[in-house]
C-alpha cells in the first residue's frame, strides 16, 4: 500500500502568520496600528484555534477579536476610537497578559511571534 500526504489549501482561509506590514513612516498613525492590532489578533487567535482543535468560523473570529480588543482598551481606560502611542502600548500590554493567561505554554510562542511583530509598528509611532 502506497501512501501519500496531499495537502491542500483553501483560498479562503489564511494560513500565514502575521508580519508587521512594511509602510511609509506617514502611514504608520495610531489608528492603522490600532488596524493592525485587531489583524494581528485574527491571525494569533487563528492559530490558537488550531492548536486547539477548535474550529471557528472568519466572521466569528473578526467579531470576537474587536470584542476582545474593545473591551481591553476599555478596560485600560484608553480610546480605541481616538487611539494613542500610550494606548496603544498599555492595551498590547494588557492583551499579551490576557493572551498567556489563557493559553498558557502551548500558545508562547504564537504569542511571542505577534507581540513582536506589533512592536515594530508600535515603536515607529510619533512620541
Amino acid at each position: 500500500m502506497l501512501l501519500y500526504n496531499i495537502c491542500y489549501r483553501r483560498p479562503d482561509v489564511p494560513t500565514a502568520t502575521y508580519k508587521a506590514p512594511a509602510v511609509p513612516a506617514s502611514k504608520v498613525t495610531p489608528q492603522f496600528v490600532r488596524n493592525e492590532l485587531l489583524t494581528c489578533f485574527e491571525s494569533a487567535n487563528r492559530e490558537f484555534a488550531r492548536v486547539l482543535k477548535q474550529p471557528v468560523t472568519d466572521d466569528a473570529l473578526k467579531q470576537q477579536v474587536r470584542q476582545f480588543v474593545t473591551s481591553v482598551f476599555s478596560q485600560c481606560g484608553v480610546s480605541f476610537d481616538k487611539p494613542t502611542k500610550v494606548g496603544i502600548e498599555t492595551a498590547i500590554e494588557q492583551c499579551k497578559k490576557n493572551a498567556e493567561a489563557m493559553m498558557g505554554p502551548k500558545g508562547s510562542e504564537i504569542i511571542r511571534h505577534h507581540y513582536a511583530e506589533m512592536m515594530k509598528l508600535v515603536t515607529r509611532l510619533p512620541a
